[in-house]
């Protein structure tokens, strides 16, 4: 058959790791039951299991290790859960874990991986993931085998092969494959390079597999791998109470929205982690998730994990199907739907996302983040895009901070700025590779070094100071000292302190650090359609949250392009607004009004909406002639006019969320 993606709007992806100790394994597993609990909570596609974190199988498997508290007539739960979801309609992949295998790297230490001081086992570490497997092992054939029996057996839609881990490994087979390839074994950056080649033969071996052994189209994901290495499609795992945040996935699906494959995000219902049996969300805080991402041009896809003995909570699955009920409803208005977006956040790194990757740590996660943060609060509509995408469609780019510019990217920019268009940097990115200096000679900045004051302050010149207060405003992290060049516009000034922040002078270490004077430096400066900062305002926001960034980054963008995509008066600053279109040309305005709020020292919680009143939505025309402006799914019309180039109407309320269809 093919490798394919599979349309997939309602989805449920179930853990079901099982410590070797459980003895009931299945018990109470009836597939009848279990498939209609996914039909009726709406699901129409579900991730099982074949092979645990632990290592053990839930079929038959001649290759692998059955559990061992299998209740014997329950000895196959894959097929029947395949069969009876399959008759109703639901399409259903079979899940391996590929990085972690507990009982194979106890039962075949020689297929571990070897770390840097020898040793197989990190028992100290314990957690999931102190033990690993080597792909350039045995374990290879063994997986591709086990995978290859899954095919044969089993008419499954997709392949979903979880945990791959890049760390290096520097067992003997390793070693000698880093020789044979004249890499050095001593460098842990080539080391890691090894290991990334090492699983991307086994990503190409596993996707043969899948083509020749395949039944039916059938989708195949490699999770931990780079998103741009997908075949068929991207399933975003963010679980914001699991350790993920609140802050990752509006800028991973900013990320993965451009590449031009169907996504859909992975949440989990538990209240922290996966495989928190008793841990349930609220309504609200699932609901979010899934309006977060068909906002975006997204489907959903909600985590869960069964208890042993095969039985599917009735809790949880009325929380699903309450979930999916409101997700369904708008599938007529977002099915198909795609992302506007005029402007891009621009960073090299995310080429590799979400594996690990050199010159992409977390300071430039920071970074991108804090960008993506600046720029929902400020309402632009934006993409995130890595060093391959193409620029043409967006008007603005940003350069978050440590984007430094080789040649091939600075062509680009070089491209971008001849066709009109917008730049906005900060700090060190627009350099040079070498950090020497700015690397386009259209930014018209001499490059002084590293700022050698730490705290500094910025201060608004009198007709760019809207919305700023007339006052020295600390920046808290150092970037760039610069030199304007002739014909440079300075927006806001740059003022250094009497000393370091926490310097010592032999009698004190200096605490209190007042401004002192304006160093004669910019701390903005503007130069035709490139807009330049000193300091490192996207990181600064994301750590400080210092509301005068943003005004200023918006006084920024205000001038340099007036007339964005959309405005809407009377949003709150948490509030968030996109935009998507459906082919036809159907343009739909989603506006959500949710604010999750810090409980104790971790966890974020979303209990209820937020309502806000009498908003005054613009969406810039754009050509467009509507025949009406209207609510969904409620379909109430409302009254709109057309001027200055926007569609202007007025949205009386949003609780949580709002869809404005403009049809």
């Amino acid at each position: 058959m093919s490798i394919a993606s599979i349309p997939t709007r309602r989805a449920i992806h179930l853990d079901f790791h099982t410590m070797p100790a459980v003895y009931d394994v299945g018990r109470d597993f009836d597939p009848e039951a279990f498939a209609a609990a996914l039909a009726d909570s709406g699901v129409d596609y579900i991730t099982v299991f074949a092979k645990c974190n632990l290592g053990f199988t839930y079929y038959p498997s001649r290759i692998g290790l059955p559990h061992p508290g299998l209740i014997p007539s329950k000895a196959d739960l894959l097929g029947p859960m395949v069969e009876a979801g399959h008759r109703r309609g639901i399409k259903v992949a079979a899940y391996f874990n590929a990085g972690i295998d507990h009982e194979h790297a106890l039962r075949n230490r020689q297929w571990s991986k070897v770390r840097a001081d020898g040793r197989v086992y990190a028992i100290e570490q314990k957690g999931h993931s102190f033990r690993g497997l080597c792909l350039n092992t045995g374990y290879r054939d063994y997986l591709l085998g086990m995978i290859g029996e899954v095919l044969e057996a089993y008419p499954v839609d997709g392949i979903f092969l979880d945990c791959f881990n890049l760390s290096p490994c520097y067992g003997v087979e390793c070693l000698e494959g880093m020789e044979k390839l004249g890499m050095d074994k001593f460098d842990d950056r080539q080391a890691r390079d090894y290991c990334r080649l090492v699983t991307e033969r086994f990503m190409a071996d596993a996707a043969r597999l899948v083509r020749k052994l395949s039944r039916r189209p059938t989708q195949l994901y490699f999770n931990g791998m780079p998103y741009r290495q997908q075949p068929t499609h991207l399933e975003l795992e963010v679980l914001p109470t699991g350790g993920w945040g609140y802050e990752h996935l509006p800028f991973a699906i900013r990320y993965a929205r451009t590449l031009g494959k169907p996504y859909f995000t992975m949440t989990g219902r538990f209240h922290l982690g996966w495989g928190d049996f008793g841990g349930l969300r609220t309504f609200h805080s699932l609901l979010y998730d899934c309006y977060y991402s068909i906002s975006n041009g997204g489907t959903c896809s909600i985590g869960d994990h069964m208890h042993p003995r095969g039985r599917l909570e009735p809790a949880v699955y009325d929380l699903v199907k309450r979930v999916y009920r409101q997700v369904r409803e708008l599938e007529p208005w977002t099915d198909r739907a795609s992302s506007l977006a005029e402007a891009a956040i621009l960073h090299p790194g995310l080429e590799h996302f979400p594996s690990p990757a050199p010159g992409f740590g977390p300071e430039e996660l920071a970074s991108v983040k804090g960008a993506t943060r600046l720029l929902r609060e400020l309402q632009c509509q934006f993409d995130l895009v890595d060093g391959r995408a193409g620029l043409e469609k967006y008007r603005l780019l940003l350069l978050p901070d440590s984007v430094r510019l080789d040649p091939g990217l600075a062509a680009k920019l070089r491209a971008h700025l001849k066709r009109g268009g917008l730049l906005v940097s900060s700090a060190f990115a627009g350099l040079n590779p070498a950090g020497t200096g700015f690397a386009l000679k259209e930014y018209r900045l001499k490059y002084l070094g590293p700022e050698a004051h730490h705290y500094t302050f910025f201060k608004a010149v009198p007709s760019f100071r809207r919305g700023l207060p007339d006052l020295a405003t600390t920046i808290y992290l150092p970037g760039v000292a610069l030199e304007a060049g002739p014909g440079a516009s300075v927006l806001a000034r740059l003022y250094k302190s009497y000393f370091n922040q926490q310097s010592w002078d032999g009698y004190h270490e200096n605490l209190y650090i007042p401004p002192e004077k304006d160093t004669g430096r910019p701390a903005l400066v503007r130069y035709g359609n490139i807009c330049h900062f000193s300091f490192p305002i996207f990181r600064g926001y994301y750590q400080q949250a210092v509301p005068a960034y943003r005004q200023l980054l918006g006084n920024c963008l205000d001038r340099l392009h007036p007339d964005p995509l959309v405005r809407v008066a009377g949003l709150p600053s948490f509030g968030q607004v996109t935009v998507t279109v459906q082919p036809g040309g159907r343009r739909l305005v989603h506006l959500l009004t949710y604010l999750p709020e810090l409980r104790g020292p971790s966890v974020q919680v979303i209990e209820e909406p937020i309502l806000a009143r009498d908003l005054r939505l613009e969406l810039r025309a754009d050509g467009h002639r509507p025949r009406r402006i209207y609510l969904a799914p409620s379909g109430r019309d409302l009254e709109w006019t057309r001027a200055g180039g926007y569609l202007s109407v007025r949205v009386p309320e949003v609780d949580g969320y709002q869809l404005v269809v403009f049809e």
